[in-house]
């Protein structure tokens, strides 16, 4: 196995299918690049999960099959077959414990050989042999069940013989219930304080049937003799145990149980909101212009939304456009001590833009104070000139044909301003918001662009172009001369930034990009989707 071409573990957590990758990070299987990449997936199938389990398995799979204590044919035989190409183009190998081991060379036809291989054919004799074992097992467990049905049986025949006008009373019917009822514990004595004896599972229901006096169900009596008469055979076992079959799950049971120690984040103080005046004064279209880089307490360029986050190292801090800000409530969520803030990353709804040349993302709170001045400033006609600054949210495309609202003119406070956002400015949005689909084909150009990328399908220049290696494997054109001749005027970042933009998708949508969408496609297989 070459673990270099291994990228995802696949296992079950309580039902559910969960993807975790080399860094850690556990994902639903359904959402990550994992379910169309099983090629460079393991996959861990315990003993429950290989039932109603269908993974589509490439050529050339190999699989290691557990052998565990007591397996029998069934499970093995179910756990086998999800290998659906098997003795074609699937494979299988065996692997036990050294007690497993141990009892598989006790079966051999010849157990003093020196020859220390162990063949199929040992394996199958063994759990045909385990197979024999369970079935014996499950035949006492039948028979006790039986005989608990038989005595149900035989206390409503009884009802039925005693009552001539079909009239019960409560203390018939009470009376009932407590001779159907089942013990839900064994005291003591009767486990351990009658003298140990053995017998056989035919001798064992016999003696139970006439204990628990059922005479009114022959038919049924007679079918159970017959069949522990057929499969009971000779083998013998303790008769004071009322059901050892019972006593055997709950050892298992218990064996099972595990305890989880679950790590959780440390508790955290949120951070008290702040609005400052200098967000106040933004709705004065009277006053000159506020110089946002001089007031760094309240404005700050955009890369400051990750400083303390693991995003900062690449995200090209020096490389965003020099109008995109953020309110330093907006950065503020809690009150740090030195932690990641990753889980804490704010995500971008609500911007401003002011005076239609700089776009400032602000906290909700801030939000809700400027939506209600800019309407009262609206209804009062404090507008000498039509404004220019403008409240607006902005949504992630998630989805097909989704608005992402920023530009829907209605939507926009005051809603008569209808100044659409320029379509380079929007790229750097998407990459900041962690938007998957897009509208339009100019919108994909300029998130290319802005990333540098040069995907498929290319035209004659970019092929030839890819195959003198100024495109690399995943689109990114590194050289300033070589973007210049690929028309990459638009280019932000000076290094490839696509593991920044993975990293930044899945904290903005908790899972990883679908190689069905336009953006997962472009930064994960370098190929561009045509925009339906």
């Amino acid at each position: 196995l070459d673990k270099t071409k291994i990228d995802y573990a696949v296992y079950f957590e309580s039902n559910d299918i969960f993807v975790i990758d080399r860094l850690n990070r556990c994902h639903a299987f359904s959402t990550s690049p994992a379910s169309e990449r099983l090629d460079r997936c393991i996959f861990y199938l315990d003993e429950i999960h290989t039932r109603g389990t269908d993974f589509k398995f490439p050529n050339g799979f190999r699989a290691a099959v557990t052998l565990g204590n007591s397996l029998t044919k069934d499970r093995l035989v179910q756990a086998c077959m999800r290998m659906r190409k098997l003795g074609k183009c699937h494979w299988l190998s065996f692997w036990s414990s050294n007690e497993v081991h141990h009892q598989i060379k006790m079966l051999k036809r010849n157990p003093l050989s020196t020859d220390e291989k162990v063949t199929l054919v040992d394996i199958l004799r063994w759990v045909y042999d385990n197979s024999q074992q369970a079935t014996w097992d499950g035949l006492h467990h039948w028979a006790t069940q039986s005989l608990s049905f038989q005595r149900k049986v035989t206390n409503f025949q009884n009802i039925y013989r005693n009552t001539d006008q079909q009239t019960y009373t409560n203390k018939m019917m009470e009376q009932l219930a407590k001779d159907c009822l089942e013990n839900e514990i064994l005291d003591l004595k009767s486990m351990y304080g009658q003298s140990k004896t053995w017998q056989t599972i035919l001798e064992i229901y016999s003696a139970r049937y006439k204990y628990f006096q059922i005479y009114s169900s022959t038919e049924i009596h007679k079918a159970v003799i017959k069949r522990l008469k057929d499969y009971g055979g000779s083998k013998k076992l303790l008769s004071q145990l009322l059901d050892e079959e019972q006593q055997r799950e709950l050892e298992q049971e218990q064996e099972m149980e595990e305890e989880r120690q679950q790590k959780r984040p440390p508790v955290v103080q949120p951070y008290e909101p702040v609005l400052h005046n200098e967000i106040k004064s933004l709705c004065d279209m009277q006053d000159p212009t506020v110089k946002l880089y001089n007031l760094p307490s309240v404005f700050r360029p955009l890369k400051n939304a990750f400083l303390s986050t693991t995003f900062h190292e690449h995200s090209q801090f020096h490389c965003w456009q020099a109008n995109l800000w953020i309110s330093t409530e907006f950065q503020r969520v809690i009150q740090t001590h030195g932690e990641s803030l990753d889980p804490f990353l704010r995500p971008p709804r609500w911007v401003l833009i002011y005076r239609n040349q700089h776009v400032i993302f602000v906290s909700a709170f801030e939000a809700n104070w400027l939506l209600g001045q800019l309407q009262h400033l609206h209804r009062n006609q404090k507008f000498v000139q039509p404004p220019t600054t403008t409240l607006r949210l902005l949504l992630p495309r998630l989805q097909r044909d989704r608005s992402i609202f920023i530009d829907i003119s209605r939507l926009t406070i005051p809603s008569t301003v209808s100044c659409s956002i320029p379509v380079e400015w929007l790229a750097q949005l998407f990459i900041f918001n962690g938007t998957l689909y897009f509208n339009t084909i100019e919108e994909q150009t300029a998130y290319c662009q802005c990333l540098g990328l040069c995907p498929k399908p290319r035209t004659k220049l970019e092929d030839d172009a890819y195959d003198n290696s100024w495109i690399a494997l995943d689109g990114y054109v590194e050289q300033p001369e070589y973007r210049k001749q690929l028309q990459l005027h638009h280019c932000c970042f000076s290094s490839n930034p696509l593991v920044f933009v993975r990293k930044l998708l899945e904290n903005r949508n908790s899972s990883h990009a679908p190689l069905t969408s336009h953006v997962g496609s472009i930064i994960f297989n370098a190929v561009k989707l045509p925009i339906l």
